[in-house]
């Protein structure tokens, strides 16, 4: 009976590591998948970064270039206001030239 008893401690024995082990693979089990889970989400994470700093990147492009086009708006209406006194300035010339003009075809035509 001492024999016996040894036997189905050594089998009790036998099943609780067993059921340990079975219990332990589960836990592995039920991890790798978490694990690759976590991995995957990490991995979203720094696309997602890295989209975000491309944004960022195209942000701070498209507000030098407004920067860009607001200047030249001020060049350009600088350069239309010149023009607008050189032509105020050269129809003037045409018009006292063309005052002299007929000052010297009067005067020639209309001798004193």
């Amino acid at each position: 009976m001492a024999e016996h008893d040894k036997v189905g401690e050594r089998l009790s024995t036998m099943l609780r590591q067993a059921a340990a082990s079975a219990e332990g693979q589960t836990e592995v089990t039920l991890r790798n998948p978490q694990d690759e889970a976590t991995k995957a989400l990490r991995e979203a994470i720094e696309v997602q970064k890295k989209a975000a700093e491309a944004e960022t990147r195209a942000a701070e492009a498209s507000i030098t270039s407004a920067r860009a086009a607001e200047k030249a708006a001020v060049a350009m209406e600088r350069n239309a206001k010149y023009m607008l006194w050189s032509v105020i300035a050269a129809s003037v010339s045409a018009i006292a030239s063309a005052v002299s003009a007929y000052y010297s075809y009067w005067s020639a035509v209309h001798p004193r």
